[in-house]
């Protein structure tokens, strides 16, 4: 368990710093997120409105509309604009100390969860060495790009330049926690057990 824990807050420090990395200070995700050419218009027409927080996604079909192809949701889809907006109707500090806390938490199960899978691993015939120990946490970083950014991408029609960055983001990010998970999670599971007792 020592062990799981361990590896869990490595990996959980690796990540946030890669995270804190590509948003700050490599030029990953800052040329695919930027600002409207007029926000204020778009701001004060929300703001009168009286949208509540949500998410919000333009255009908006029932199922009926979505399954007619002769129905105004499909000719507007078809001919655009599609968008999403995630929209917070009260304001936030943007890089507040809970933000930060509750990133770090959410890295540190996530590498956790990753690191207790390993620990059961360990003693097939796929993650003996250190190499593919870290292939193995570095699949999870796939499975999230896929599941998550792809998903994204085909469903909701994210733009492929800020779809690619993210996936870049997680793969690279959790092969970087691979490299220090596996680095302690490295025994077979006879004495690498979640089992406390």
């Amino acid at each position: 368990m020592k062990r799981i824990v361990l590896a869990g807050l490595a990996g959980a420090v690796v990540y946030f710093v890669w995270q804190m990395l590509t948003w700050m200070l490599l030029p990953i995700h800052g040329p695919t997120v930027g600002p409207l050419p007029d926000e204020a218009p778009v701001r004060d027409l929300l703001v009168e409105q009286k949208v509540e927080t949500g998410v919000y996604i333009v255009p908006y079909g029932s199922e009926e509309a979505m399954m007619d192809p002769e129905s105004e949701y499909m000719k507007r889809h078809t001919d655009g604009p599609i968008f999403s907006i995630y929209y917070q109707q009260h304001g936030a500090q943007p890089m507040a100390m809970s933000v930060l806390a509750i990133g770090f938490l959410t890295d540190f199960l996530a590498a956790s969860i990753v690191a207790t899978l390993l620990c059961c691993a360990v003693g097939g015939c796929c993650c003996k060495s250190y190499l593919q120990r870290v292939g193995f946490v570095t699949a999870f970083g796939f499975f999230l790009a896929l599941t998550g950014h792809v998903s994204y991408f085909n469903w909701m029609h994210f733009p492929a330049d800020y779809t690619a960055m993210f996936v870049l983001d997680v793969i690279v990010g959790w092969l970087l926690a691979g490299l220090v998970i596996a680095a302690i999670i490295k025994q077979p599971p006879a004495t690498c057990s979640i089992n406390t007792t």
